[in-house]
């Protein structure tokens, strides 16, 4: 299953749950979700023509840009290189590539993929079920030849919502970041206390303005 990733007229991001008919017209509509805040709603439904139609300055009212995607076997010795520059460690890209065989992490995880419209592999990342409500996100990388464009927060911010959907809006999501924190602030995450900072240079982040409870700070401490 895919799902597709619009850009509104305006420049906000959305992204396509699916197609629907209305019980009593029969007519077509669309289910799709804010990818930004919103404080009426997140989830939206719109007739599809007016969805797929022109505005009034005659340009698409959603334009696609993109899908995000669960990662298949054919698609993982490309995906999983797109990190090897920043975690390759001196290893060969084969043996780079091999070692996510061997990662905890990566074996137990769901890896998600967002693509160009023509198909072309762009940004991948890792999610980890920790315990209900707790989700980690993992190994964030984009292809070096789209980098600095916004695919990975775009993809990360797109998966964050199809969990929440999963799972219930509470939901509390954490990370280790390792470029600029306010590259993950934008989707929502904080720096945690200095007493969960365990892997610096890499930063504890997390959702939600509550402390870490104990159970969340062990598994942010140990599932590394």
């Amino acid at each position: 299953m895919s799902w597709t990733l619009y850009r509104h007229a305006n420049g906000m991001p959305y992204l396509g749950l699916d197609r629907a008919l209305h019980s009593e017209t029969r007519e077509p509509h669309v289910v799709y979700r804010c990818l930004y805040e919103n404080d009426l709603a997140k989830t939206w439904v719109r007739p599809s023509n007016m969805f797929d139609g022109l505005n009034d300055a005659g340009a698409l009212r959603f334009e696609p840009i993109g899908r995000v995607r669960i990662v298949e076997p054919e698609d993982e010795a490309t995906v999983l290189a797109f990190g090897y520059d920043a975690w390759g460690a001196g290893r060969s890209l084969r043996d780079f590539v091999a070692s996510y065989q061997r990662d905890r992490n990566h074996l137990r995880g769901t890896r998600y993929l967002l693509e160009s419209l023509s198909g072309e592999r762009v940004a991948n990342l890792n999610v980890l079920r920790f315990a209900r409500g707790l989700m980690g996100i993992a190994s964030v990388a984009t292809a070096v030849s789209h980098r600095g464009k916004g695919h990975a927060r775009l993809l990360l911010k797109a998966v964050m919502e199809l969990k929440r959907l999963e799972s219930g809006d509470k939901i509390r999501f954490m990370l280790f970041s390792e470029v600029s924190p306010r590259i993950y602030e934008d989707c929502g995450f904080r720096l945690l206390a200095d007493e969960h900072q365990h892997f610096r240079p890499s930063l504890a982040m997390a959702t939600g303005s509550e402390p870490l409870g104990g159970d969340e700070a062990k598994i942010l401490k140990t599932y590394f």
